[in-house]
């Protein structure tokens, strides 16, 4: 019997496993590598740790919890956090507490640094015009008294409301107008200030001791200290300087330093 000629293998047929390569799968994925399965998945890392000044706030017993939503560390999505809602008295009692120190705070500072008054009447013009609200220092007669020509925040015995005038005689002092001239101690002294009106003659009249003679600028039209009803203020009754005109504030100015100089002897 004659021997058939061995069979052409086709190309296309499955080549036989390599010796060096025993598992069927990897010879497969070397034929076929679009049938290849896909790749295992990583393994997930271990969660980071929170640090403590992220974590949320410690919860006691009876507190209020609410819900914070915020933004997830990974940037997806959000993520819860239970925070303590402050109780409604305590809210109440800081709201409390902030306008007792705001109203402390302002009681002082009109007490003892400044506060604004308004100008009522005419006895201060030109200097000052009915209805200006004016800023009045306090701390200036800290360290030292009022000097001659001040401009003052005064009030006269008995009365309740503030004045405004400017101070002429100090302790001690004979004041005296005649002629619309101003005599201290029987010589004259300048007034380097605009006088309203003709001043009516006064004097010579002593002040007292830690008293002060007043008047306005406006003397036709004031009552000072030539009134005998009011005559020379204790220093007690003088509050403040009047520094600045602060409304309306297209009349805003700040007032002259009249104080005369020492002449040199």
């Amino acid at each position: 019997m004659d021997k058939q000629p061995p069979k052409e293998r086709h190309p296309s047929a499955r080549p036989r496993r390599k010796p060096d390569q025993q598992d069927p799968k990897l010879w497969k994925r070397e034929l076929f590598p679009d049938e290849a399965p896909p790749p295992a998945p990583a393994e997930p890392e271990p969660p980071k740790p929170i640090p403590q000044e992220e974590l949320p706030p410690p919860v006691h017993a009876g507190d209020i919890i609410e819900d914070i939503l915020e933004a997830a560390p990974d940037g997806e999505g959000v993520q819860r956090i239970a925070q303590p809602k402050k109780r409604p008295y305590k809210e109440l009692l800081e709201w409390v507490l902030a306008f007792i120190v705001v109203l402390v705070i302002a009681v002082l500072t009109l007490t003892y640094i400044a506060e604004p008054i308004r100008v009522d009447g005419h006895s201060m013009q030109d200097t000052l015009e009915p209805n200006e609200f004016v800023l009045v220092t306090k701390y200036e007669y800290y360290n030292e008294p009022p000097q001659r020509f001040d401009v003052v925040a005064c009030r006269y015995p008995g009365v309740r409301k503030t004045f405004v005038k400017r101070v002429i005689g100090l302790p001690g002092e004979s004041v005296e107008l005649r002629g619309g001239t101003l005599y201290i101690d029987g010589e004259e002294v300048e007034q380097p200030f605009r006088l309203r009106a003709e001043t009516p003659d006064y004097g010579p009249v002593t002040t007292p001791p830690d008293h002060y003679s007043v008047m306005g600028d406006n003397r036709g039209n004031s009552q000072d200290s030539r009134d005998p009803e009011v005559g020379p203020l204790p220093s007690e009754a003088i509050t403040g300087r009047v520094r600045r005109v602060v409304y309306p504030f297209n009349r805003g100015r700040t007032l002259d330093d009249l104080r005369p100089t020492a002449t040199p002897e």
